[in-house]
């Protein structure tokens, strides 16, 4: 069997469920603030950091592919992994977390016959992003001030780096990488 990649149609939010052929005044916004509105839970602080760097970068893609390759592709090919972290937890916490961020190899874009099948990293870049905030009564992951970012080109974590998984933030800084905030991450990556 082949079964070929299912192409997504961008949503509005206003399209309705629907139950043998009857519109139900279920809507898939609905779904989204159920879902999505814990901005601090990890999964979803994780997708809305490659949110934020889509639009901080300009990206014009319709929709989020999951299990991808790399998180995002500029306009002119530039390829970007995108790792978030925070002090706080959306669960109750007896000390800050750590940070840490994954940086495992995984399969190679098979389009790449150089590495089709091999284990690598695909990107060109690593953004790490960090819900710096240490205040619950203030944390807001929509509010970019709250937002810190350091940029590294991938063939810094492969030399130095090689088969590691993860990189804590002072080892990560020890690779010098780019910090900057929101409107400095076009002017690091582009």
């Amino acid at each position: 069997m082949n079964l070929p990649n299912i192409k997504t149609n961008r949503k509005t939010g206003n399209e309705n469920f629907v139950l043998k052929k009857k519109v139900l005044n279920i809507k898939i916004q609905d779904f989204w603030c159920w879902n999505q509105s814990n901005l601090i839970e990890n999964r979803t602080r994780g997708i809305l950091a490659e949110f934020i760097v889509k639009e901080a970068l300009n990206i014009k893609s319709q929709s989020r592919i999951e299990w991808d390759y790399y998180d995002l592709i500029t306009d002119n090919g530039t390829k970007i992994e995108v790792k978030s972290a925070a002090y706080i937890q959306s669960w109750k916490q007896r000390k800050y977390s750590a940070i840490k961020f994954s940086i495992s190899k995984t399969v190679n874009e098979p389009s790449n016959c150089e590495l089709s099948g091999k284990i690598g990293r695909s990107s060109d870049y690593y953004v790490f992003c960090l819900l710096k905030t240490k205040d619950q009564d203030v944390i807001n992951p929509i509010d970019l001030d709250q937002w810190t970012f350091f940029v590294l080109k991938t063939d810094i974590i492969n030399e130095k780096l090689q088969n590691q998984k993860t990189i804590g933030l002072n080892s990560l800084l020890k690779l010098n990488p780019v910090q900057c905030n929101y409107n400095q991450l076009k002017d690091v990556i582009i």
